[in-house]
């Protein structure tokens, strides 16, 4: 039975301890609602087995987990792009068995060319951009790069919604006033810092968009940053939202499946990774999260809906790039920003 559980910080910290899980089953750390149940209820019934789900809200809540429990107690852990080759350098992933992943192949190799590690710690799930969210109702003149959202005219000063999440704050900042996080010195890292707390008064919320309390579709938020399949999901509930990849440039995140170097369960485990890599699956899963794939053969099995929806399949901006890791000082200025913004 497919069963999602909440987390509880004693009870994992005794798994780290002392795992007692069965063998016959899957743990799972990811995000909630990211796979599609009927594909969980098939992989149970040809695998005689079980599956559990335990969610994260935030990569932060995540990499927190990760941190007290070194994978403990989990055999699958969902992980983006910016925070795998660190997991994976940790000791907390185990190498995959390519002999074992027959569907990687149709995969291509972009993702593995752009996240190092990738290759032998990793399978692509998913990717997709950060954009712009806006209600076409209420914005006449929507924004079209980053830069406006730091300068916002009038109709949507006040009703900005920005993610709670620093690392991305200071990633939208630097897209906006083009530095690159990667080689910007302290001072520029000051100085983007500063224009998101400049920016503060323009904002009403730094929170993730929110399908179930949307500011968005409440309409207390005009505009709003945020992951393009998060759009899509509420473009199901409203039909006035619109998304915009921003012509300066853009951000991509790619979601990995990986193994825990702490799993009992290493075959069943490749068996999961194999399974959700199957062209048929993957369009399956696609038409659930509304993320897209590196799956060609999956892609073109998507109805047109999908397939022709530029929120699922962005246009290219000018510039994509995926959020660098950060240095010592990109690190000081979001703990600072953290305060600063009043960030949870």
């Amino acid at each position: 039975m497919c069963r999602g559980i909440s987390l509880i910080w004693p009870a994992l910290l005794l798994t780290a301890v002392a795992p007692v899980f069965s063998a016959e089953s899957l743990r799972i750390l990811t995000w909630e609602e990211y796979f599609d149940p009927q594909l969980i209820e098939q992989f149970e019934q040809q695998h005689d087995t079980s599956v559990e789900f335990i969610y994260y809200e935030y990569d932060d809540i995540r990499d927190r987990i990760m941190a007290e429990t070194a994978g403990f107690g989990m055999d699958i852990i969902l992980v983006d792009d910016l925070e795998m080759p660190a997991y994976a350098s940790q000791g907390w992933l185990a190498p995959l068995q390519a002999d074992r992943l027959f569907y990687l192949q149709g995969h291509g190799t972009l993702w593995s060319q752009l996240v190092d590690k990738a290759e032998q710690y990793a399978v692509p799930y998913s990717w997709g951009t950060y954009g712009i969210a806006y209600r076409t109702d209420l914005v006449q003149s929507p924004p079209q790069t980053w830069a406006e959202l730091f300068n916002p005219t009038d109709e949507m000063s006040g009703f900005i919604q920005m993610p709670p999440q620093s690392s991305e704050l200071l990633a939208i900042a630097s897209m906006a006033f083009d530095y690159s996080l990667d080689t910007a010195s302290q001072q520029q890292i000051n100085e983007l810092a500063l224009h998101l707390v400049n920016q503060k008064p323009h904002v009403i919320a730094y929170k993730a968009l929110d399908v179930e309390d949307s500011l968005l579709e409440q309409g207390k938020a005009k505009v709003a940053v945020s992951y393009n399949s998060d759009v899509v999901l509420l473009q199901d509930h409203t039909d006035n939202i619109e998304f915009i990849s921003p012509t300066d440039a853009t951000l991509m995140w790619i979601d990995f499946l990986t193994i825990s170097s702490k799993t009992q369960n290493l075959a069943l485990a490749h068996d999961f990774l194999n399974f959700f890599l199957k062209p048929e699956h993957v369009a399956q899963n696609m038409e659930y999260h509304y993320s897209a794939s590196f799956s060609d053969t999956a892609n073109a099995m998507l109805p047109d809906e999908i397939r022709l929806n530029g929120a699922v399949f962005p246009a290219a901006a000018s510039a994509i790039k995926l959020v660098p890791a950060p240095t010592t000082a990109v690190i000081r200025s979001q703990m600072r920003l953290f305060n600063a913004l009043d960030l949870e």
